[in-house]
């Protein structure tokens, strides 16, 4: 059953994650966020950078469970669960480097050359 949940939240995150980037690339920020644009692409950022490493952390201890679960049926459900958390790693990975650099965010981009 956790996996189960496990796979619609990250599925949930697959679908999401791409259309609140599509909105902050259009300019848009979130009514409720008390700040400006540039700490609410930081703190989306750095949101972004967290579920990557979260959905890289899931994806192989589920695949790594698989192969210690005896239950017929459960290792087939736990690689397919792991597969969606490595699909979301990727999508926030890719996300994280489709929002824009704005200064300020800590990006190597926004510094000057010269």
């Amino acid at each position: 059953m956790i996996e189960l949940i496990s796979i619609i939240c990250s599925l949930a995150i697959c679908v999401v994650t791409p259309i609140e980037v599509r909105k902050i690339r259009s300019g848009w920020v979130r009514d409720k966020y008390k700040g400006d644009r540039t700490k609410y692409i930081a703190a989306f950022r750095a949101q972004l950078n967290m579920l990557t490493w979260v959905g890289v952390g899931f994806g192989v201890l589920s695949i790594g469970l698989a192969f210690i679960e005896m239950e017929p049926g459960e290792p087939v459900v736990k690689v397919i669960a792991g597969l969606v958390w490595f699909a979301v790693a990727c999508i926030c990975f890719v996300s994280r480097r489709m929002i824009p650099n704005e200064p300020g965010t800590g990006s190597l981009s926004s510094t000057p050359v010269g």
